[in-house]
């Protein structure tokens, strides 16, 4: 009929119900989240809820978002690998690959590719729905 919606609604994806994690986190963690986690298998898988709050003026999600992600995710599992020590970020490089809209659930596949004592090399891809988003490299330094 003329005049009626012909897109159909969806529910927002609930991560919850999917058996992820809001992580608890304050200061500069805060303000861009939540961030969710979930262990799958042996390792700690993490991601973001897309909102209006990470939109830039073209109505997708910022890359300063995607970056700032990024870091944490591979951060945190850089800290996993460093046996829970503190870990600072030595390097990041991005390549952003496709936008992200509002209500994308954002994950991060991160491979440990050196560990060394006190540096770790790490490579992290962004995914929604399984296609690569964003793709990242970096250096983090273990804090003895």
């Amino acid at each position: 009929m003329r005049g009626e919606a012909t897109m159909t609604e969806t529910a927002p994806f609930d991560p919850a119900a999917h058996g992820w994690r809001i992580m608890k986190g304050d200061g500069f963690s805060s303000l861009v989240g939540p961030i969710w986690a979930r262990r799958d298998g042996d390792v700690w898988r993490y991601a973001f809820l897309a909102e209006d709050k990470h939109e830039n003026r073209q109505g997708a999600v910022h890359g300063g978002m995607l970056m700032t992600f990024a870091d944490h995710a591979i951060g945190f599992v850089a800290w996993e690998a460093a046996g829970r020590r503190k870990c600072v970020t030595m390097q990041l490089e991005n390549q952003f690959l496709a936008a992200v809209r509002h209500g994308d659930f954002v994950e991060c596949d991160t491979e440990i590719v050196r560990a060394a004592k006190t540096v770790i090399f790490l490579r992290g891809v962004l995914k929604v729905h399984g296609k690569p988003v964003m793709a990242a490299s970096g250096i983090w330094k273990v804090i003895e």
